[in-house]
């Protein structure tokens, strides 16, 4: 029985813990709307001990998060529940722990899980005419909406 104060460090099951640092903590915001929808949620991984190195992987699609953190039940319903109200309000943020072997083990996952596509999307804005690139991901089926830093959005379907 894990205990309710160890969730937040669980290791996936099928990962081999080892030995050195294998703590990173995955950084949730909720960036802004686009129209009606709620915005994507950026996600960035960071390792060490002050999380120092941090990677952007992009942004996630409310169904896609919940579909990587359904992936290893490795998260407490409470954890999960406070995660959807500090992402609930634009600009909301949010700091998951997990443990891993290594840290390519845990960009590839978080970049590549199963039920969500990780894809760059470059598109030029209608309004102001500047290329635009952001890597979104999302389940099949849902439309992803991007915004141009002039506050042009611009809505893409997530490839299957």
């Amino acid at each position: 029985m894990v205990s309710a104060a160890s969730t937040a460090s669980l290791t996936p099951r099928g990962a081999v813990a080892r030995t050195g640092p294998s703590g990173f903590a995955i950084r949730l915001t909720r960036l802004a709307r686009a129209g009606e929808p709620p915005g994507l949620i950026a996600v960035a991984v960071a390792s060490g001990p002050e999380g120092k190195r941090s990677v952007r992987l992009g942004s996630l699609t409310d169904a896609a998060l919940r579909g990587r953190l359904a992936h290893f039940d490795a998260h407490s319903a409470n954890e999960i529940a406070a995660l959807r109200r500090a992402l609930a309000a634009e600009g909301g943020q949010f700091v998951l722990n997990e443990r891993w072997p290594a840290r390519d083990g845990c960009l590839r996952f978080w970049y590549g899980f199963i039920g969500s596509k990780m894809r760059a999307v470059e598109w030029v804005c209608e309004k102001c005419a500047s290329p635009c690139r952001e890597n979104a991901g999302g389940a099949a089926g849902e439309s992803l909406v991007l915004l141009c830093a002039c506050g042009q959005s611009a809505t893409f379907p997530v490839g299957r």
